[in-house]
């Protein structure tokens, strides 16, 4: 009965160790002399909740071990720039998920100059200015009439310049 037991609990232990995978990463500068792979921040979550993270290496490497099997997002954070994500990366037992990533990606925001951007109902009514930084008391005023939109105080390379009033989002 004992060797019974030791060899169940043998066998469940073993299934559970393999039953996880691995990602390991690289990840490609782009352009931006100012940017330092070594201070990239890569986090592995799962819907709203961060299962593990870690920092790129100076050569751009991460590596996450013992990933459980599932559909993941992988997220590439730094300062001054806008977050990276990476959806539907699905582990499953006994792999290794090799990913080649450029940071920071390209930008959404690309306008045509002199004309507001058509929002995904197609139309160009509703559509404000968004104001980075900190707002002045002129500037509040404008956004609680609805004039201007506050985008808050952290700028990156890449940031909306409109937003629909309508759809409540930024374009």
């Amino acid at each position: 009965m004992k060797f019974l037991l030791v060899q169940t609990m043998l066998f469940v232990s073993l299934m559970t160790y393999c039953q996880s995978g691995q990602i390991v990463g690289h990840i490609t500068k782009k352009g931006d002399a100012s940017l330092e792979r070594n201070y990239l921040t890569v986090l592995l979550t799962q819907g709203d909740s961060t299962i593990k993270g870690t920092m790129a290496d100076k050569s751009g490497f991460f590596k996450f071990d013992n990933v459980s099997n599932g559909v993941y997002s992988l997220k590439i954070r730094q300062i001054g720039y806008r977050d990276f994500v990476t959806d539907n990366l699905k582990i499953v037992k006994d792999s290794i998920l090799r990913l080649n990533l450029t940071y920071p990606p390209p930008c959404n925001f690309v306008y045509e100059k002199g004309r507001k951007p058509m929002c995904i109902g197609g139309h160009t009514d509703n559509i404000i200015p968004i104001v980075y930084g900190l707002p002045t008391k002129k500037t509040m005023d404008k956004a609680k009439k609805g004039l201007l939109h506050l985008g808050g105080c952290v700028v990156s390379d890449c940031d909306p310049h409109y937003y629909c009033t309508t759809h409540k989002i930024e374009l």
